[in-house]
């Protein structure tokens, strides 16, 4: 697990390094154990390095046996032992254990193909000297993230735009906001992928690579999610095999030369993983909870049953935020607005768990490639009544009829779901998931130039051809997944120098999830079903039949409290900067509760907030 950065311009005389050192040090907390770089001709590549795997000759950069080669890797390779046992019986010889050097020598053999060999979480860059050129790579969900930016002559690349930034200026391309990406944050809470807040600076995609030969940057993919064919298998089939295909996503995620832990919540999918975790390692097996005050958020109970029952040991972690303090964190650290206050919780208890392991496994993704989202079942009743005249509006009255809940409450998401019944797909997505500005809204208050329509670029990613609840997941794969819930993992983590590793986003496991039958995941009026019933009997009942919680935290709460002078001195300021792009009146209304009370207000006024302080952070 590593930062990454370099430089590329081929026909350059000398290394094109300049602005690399201060790269390297805004990327320090995603490796504090070490420093390495390479310089050539026309390429410098640099890394930091968190130790996992191979502690003593695992340094970077890495080459192949004649230098003609040489990769700097963020990530894990987690079928590395195997691949490297192959690339051995072909004649390879390797200088070190870890699983980086697997990449060049897979390279030589098989050029851009060796990223369909890859079973793990990456990102990384090979500087090819034979062609001189540059191939970079980014696992399949985009779990490790990967930025490029043209540069005159070349191609500039980071871990993060922290990283990326530094040498963008030293080559004279000064940074430009973008708008599009604001006018789509006010609707996503995220500015989504694959472009980022900044003119021209973009990420590579998710299951893709990218080669860079001096002329021109060529993007394609190797792989993308399957929903359908669907598989022909029952439903207990279904359940063996899913353990089968977790287990071993599991096992090969303990591979470590450092102690490795897991997250365990009351929910389902982090207990299964520490299931399938406590069968390698029994009882040497640590898991870790959070504690919140909060009696109603707090799982530590269920939790600490769970470890007991599995026969691990358990390590409360209590959970102590002052909020302030935090949000100004996320904003200076996440480099773009990021409006999702889970990002919160999960950076502190990232920290307090960094006291005493390096790897954690978690359940991330578990929701997505299983089931397990409540708007599934919204998308399934629009399924059955979309093509009955009428149907739409009758449920949209009546669910209209409920009184006002909290938005969580069942009452709050049948009105939500009732609401986005009526609605095109792209706006119907983005009412069932944040709820926070549809384009109809921000034609009243935007202040900016004209902007292409959120919904558009949503309607762009949702495949109609799937049944209406595939449209979802494949949706929020493609959407919230890449954009908010994985850069909220890997930006909480490694600001701690913490790798998180997700076994449900195995592409094995996931490809074998997202073919079943959608009647598997979504069974009646349970989600996740498959994954519920595969792990009856093996997790306490509680756990199985538990209704899921969020990582969630009392955001309105905080909002009328502990945030009321930072909102007040932040968006209400004579001098905020948000009101380049909003109408000032629009955010006193919103801040004092007088609009949007029907629609989520404390996230869209949180929403403000980051941009705000990102706003603020960004020009400094």
């Amino acid at each position: 697990m590593c930062g990454i950065a370099g430089v590329c311009r081929p026909d350059g005389p000398e290394p094109a390094g300049l602005g690399l050192a201060e790269a390297l040090r805004a990327l320090r907390h995603r490796g504090p154990d070490g420093e390495g770089t390479f310089a050539a001709p026309g390429v410098a590549l640099g890394m930091r390095r968190l130790a996992i795997i191979d502690l003593v000759t695992g340094a970077q950069p890495v080459f192949n046996e004649d230098r003609s080669v040489v990769a700097v890797f963020n990530g894990e390779i987690y079928n590395y032992v195997e691949l490297r046992e192959e690339l051995r019986q072909r004649g390879h010889t390797f200088a070190t254990a870890s699983d980086t050097e697997v990449l060049v020598h897979l390279y030589e053999d098989e050029g851009e193909a060796l990223c369909s060999r890859l079973r793990g979480m990456f990102a990384f860059a090979i500087w090819d000297g034979r062609t001189r050129s540059l191939l970079l790579a980014r696992d399949r969900f985009g779990e490790k993230p990967l930025f490029v930016a043209p540069l005159p002559g070349g191609l500039a690349f980071a871990s993060e735009l922290k990283g990326l930034l530094p040498l963008m200026r030293a080559a004279g391309a000064a940074p430009r906001v973008r708008e599009q990406g604001i006018y789509d944050y006010l609707s996503l809470g995220a500015v989504p992928q694959p472009d980022t807040v900044y003119e021209g600076v973009s990420a590579v995609g998710p299951g893709c690579w990218l080669r860079f030969d001096g002329e021109q940057a060529r993007e394609q993919a190797y792989w993308r999610p399957e929903l359908e064919p669907k598989a022909v298998v029952s439903y207990a089939e279904a359940q063996e095999e899913l353990r089968h295909t977790l287990g071993d996503a599991v096992r090969l995620r303990l591979r470590s030369d450092v102690p490795v832990g897991v997250f365990l919540s009351g929910g389902v999918d982090s207990s299964v993983v520490a299931y399938e975790a406590a069968r390698h390692l029994g009882g040497r097996l640590r898991t870790f909870t959070v504690s919140v005050a909060d009696g109603e958020l707090d799982e530590a109970p269920v939790a600490r049953r769970t470890a007991a029952a599995l026969g691990v040991e358990n390590v409360v972690l209590p959970l102590h935020v002052a909020p302030r303090d935090e949000v100004l964190a996320v904003a200076r650290h996440f480099d773009q607005p990021f409006a999702d206050p889970s990002a919160i919780p999960s950076s502190a208890v990232a920290r307090l768990a960094r006291e005493q392991v390096k790897v954690i496994l978690n359940g991330d993704g578990g929701d997505e490639v299983c089931g397990g989202y409540r708007r599934y079942l919204a998308a399934r009743t629009l399924g059955r009544v979309g093509s009955v005249p009428g149907a739409r509006a009758v449920l949209r009255a009546a669910f209209s009829r409920l009184a006002a809940g909290r938005r969580r409450s069942a009452a709050g998401l049948l009105r939500r779901f009732g609401r986005g019944l009526s609605l095109q797909s792209g706006a119907r997505y983005l009412v069932w998931t944040k709820d926070l500005l549809l384009d109809e809204d921000k034609q009243r208050v935007w202040r900016g130039r004209p902007q292409r329509a959120t919904e558009d670029w949503v309607a762009d990613r949702l495949d109609g051809n799937l049944a209406a609840v595939d449209t979802q997941v494949a949706g929020d794969i493609a959407i919230e997944l890449l954009s908010s819930l994985l850069v909220k993992m890997d930006m909480a983590t490694m600001a701690a120098s913490l790798e998180g590793r997700s076994p449900f986003l195995d592409h094995e496991v996931a490809q074998f999830a997202l073919r079943l039958p959608v009647a598997f995941r979504v069974r009646g009026s349970r989600l996740k079903a498959v994954l519920r019933d595969a792990y009856r009997g093996r997790l306490p009942r509680e756990v199985i039949e538990g209704r899921k919680r969020g990582f969630e935290v009392p955001l309105a709460a905080w909002l009328d409290g502990d945030l009321r002078d930072l909102v007040h001195d932040a968006l209400l300021a004579p001098g905020a900067r948000v009101a380049e792009y909003v109408e000032p009146a629009f955010v006193r209304a919103v801040v004092a509760g007088a609009a949007m009370r029907e629609r989520n207000r404390a996230g869209l006024v949180y929403a403000l907030l980051m941009l705000e302080l990102w706003l603020r952070e960004s020009r400094s």
